[in-house]
């Protein structure tokens, strides 16, 4: 895959990955929101480019399924060392804002993007994207 710029994309989005506010009940959150498996949080049409920043409270590395990206920039600077090249999975460290570009290109139906701590994915820091 060739490096995208901005200009291709068609859309963009913001994620928070966060953990609930205490005695809440949730555990952790993507976007204010606790995962519900009939819930789509991002609806992108196959052929698409899009960018999507990843807003993290803590250490989230995030996964998205079915989607090859690169890293466009990190905590609003250029992207570090180790970014390079295509990723499915992008280190999120304390209080960090990363964007990604993506080319949404594989095929159509319902993917997740989820932090891959453990802790955090069983206790439902995970969201749904369906590709229309």
């Amino acid at each position: 895959m060739e490096p995208l710029n901005r200009t291709q994309a068609s859309a963009s989005r913001e994620f928070s990955f966060r953990g609930a506010p205490p005695g809440d009940g949730h555990g952790w959150l993507i976007g204010g929101q606790p995962y519900s498996p009939s819930r789509i949080d991002a609806r992108p049409r196959l052929g698409d480019v899009e960018i999507w920043r990843f807003v993290a409270d803590l250490h989230h590395p995030i996964h998205l399924h079915l989607v090859s990206f690169r890293i466009l920039s990190r905590g609003g600077r250029e992207p570090g060392p180790f970014d390079g090249g295509l990723k499915d999975t992008v280190d999120l460290r304390p209080g960090e804002a990363v964007e990604v570009i993506a080319p949404v290109d594989d095929y159509r139906g319902r993917y997740m993007f989820h932090c891959h701590n453990a802790e955090h994915e069983d206790m439902g820091m995970m969201a749904t994207f369906e590709t229309t």
